[in-house]
């Protein structure tokens, strides 16, 4: 077997880092007043950006299958091309559908090949072990990005405005994700089409076939682990107001769990090197419920920052190690279309879990219904998931 080359795992890591950093957690801080805001509204921003997140996961399945085929390399350029493309139309845009074409057009094509999936395939396409640490090191570097580029962005904002600052972040992206790219990410795909695009397309027909019972059963457990987990990350500073805790405490708890979940992102992974995912996984969705448990009547601190601490954990690990499982289960020549094809349907999740949370909070006037629910679809989803692990590995 090659040399497991750790430096293109930093290498990759630092190109996802760049890319969240860039384009999606940017996104907050122009949110902000003085920002993009003030031109457009939260709705017309809010619209774009949920339609580049739907346009990343309906893309993500052929990213996949460029990704087995011919490897995530190229994958990676082109995203710092289209990210700085998008970034730039949008510092320069003037009306509300200029914004929400340039999301739709450029930005969500950018976030499907610039985040992890392109990563995770190179992963398992350079180690046949020893996933699990790749996987941890991965995320642990790409996962200071909002600690990074949140507070780098309002720095940007405050010095050019926010135009000039969001042209900025595209050079960022272009220069500092497209050459890390270029310079430090191989090729090793495990397949070869042939035929262009129209061979690509047959690929990823081909590799979704491969979609078993026990890739439905993964799928439906990370739909309903990943809709209370988003439905938690995006309400959690509003229901601590509600529940009477000051914003500016609560801003700083808020900020912890980004802190907390840095050691389960390698850690965990790399457990799974040496115990399998399945179990561990398991144990991270019942932690993600316990936490959920933790607010529903909470007037002192300490509960907050036992779930700060319980939730932040799961959160880290949550990605990782649905990367793991695909690998110990459909590693291989199909991996990358299996992940996209499983992303189409991880999106959706991500988006409806926040906004059934909203419509509960709206409809009863309290978020407790919907932090009760959020333990339920956790432990609903760890049957199945234990279920599938009692499939053999898929050939690939």
């Amino acid at each position: 077997m090659a040399r497991r080359p750790w430096s293109m795992v930093v290498a990759l890591a630092a190109i996802v880092n760049v890319g969240y950093g860039t384009i999606f957690y940017s996104f907050s801080v122009l949110l902000g007043e003085g920002a993009a805001v003030g031109d457009f509204g939260r709705t017309v921003l809010s619209v774009a950006l949920g339609l580049g997140v739907v346009v990343s996961g309906v893309l993500a399945p052929l990213v996949g299958t460029v990704c087995d085929v011919a490897g995530p390399r190229r994958v990676f350029l082109c995203g710092a091309v289209l990210g700085f493309a998008g970034l730039a139309g949008f510092s320069r845009a003037g009306e509300g559908w200029h914004v929400i074409v340039v999301w739709g057009l450029l930005l969500g094509p950018a976030m499907a090949c610039t985040f992890y999936e392109p990563a995770y395939v190179a992963i398992d396409q350079w180690f046949e072990r020893s996933q699990g640490t790749a996987l941890g090191i991965l995320t642990l570097i790409a996962g200071l990005s909002a600690t990074i580029f949140i507070p780098l962005t309002q720095l940007l904002v405050e010095a050019l405005g926010w135009r000039d600052a969001t042209l900025t972040l595209g050079v960022v992206l272009l220069f500092a994700g497209g050459g890390l790219a270029a310079a430090a990410v191989r090729d090793r795909p495990r397949e070869q089409s042939a035929g262009g695009l129209q061979g690509v397309y047959r690929a990823l027909i081909t590799g979704a076939r491969g979609a078993d019972g026990s890739f439905w059963l993964i799928t439906a457990a990370f739909f309903l682990a990943l809709a209370a987990m988003f439905g938690m990350l995006f309400h959690q500073v509003a229901y601590l107001q509600d529940l009477g805790f000051p914003p500016q405490g609560v801003a700083a708890a808020a900020g912890i769990v980004g802190i907390a979940s840095l050691p389960a992102r390698f850690l965990l992974p790399a457990l799974s090197d040496l115990l399998g995912p399945w179990w561990p996984t398991a144990g991270v969705l019942a932690a993600l419920a316990a936490s959920a448990l933790l607010l529903p009547g909470a007037e002192g601190w300490w509960r907050i920052y036992a779930y700060v601490g319980l939730f932040g954990a799961a959160f880290g690990a949550v990605l990782p190690m649905r990367a793991a499982i695909m690998a110990r289960r459909f590693g291989g020549s199909r991996y990358g279309r299996l992940m996209g094809l499983q992303q189409v349907f991880l999106a959706l999740a991500m988006a409806a879990g926040p906004s059934l949370g909203g419509l509960a909070r709206d409809a009863t006037g309290s978020y407790t219904p919907a932090w009760l629910a959020a333990p339920v679809l956790c432990l609903a989803a760890v049957p199945l998931l234990l279920a599938a692990a009692r499939g053999g590995r898929a050939s690939g």
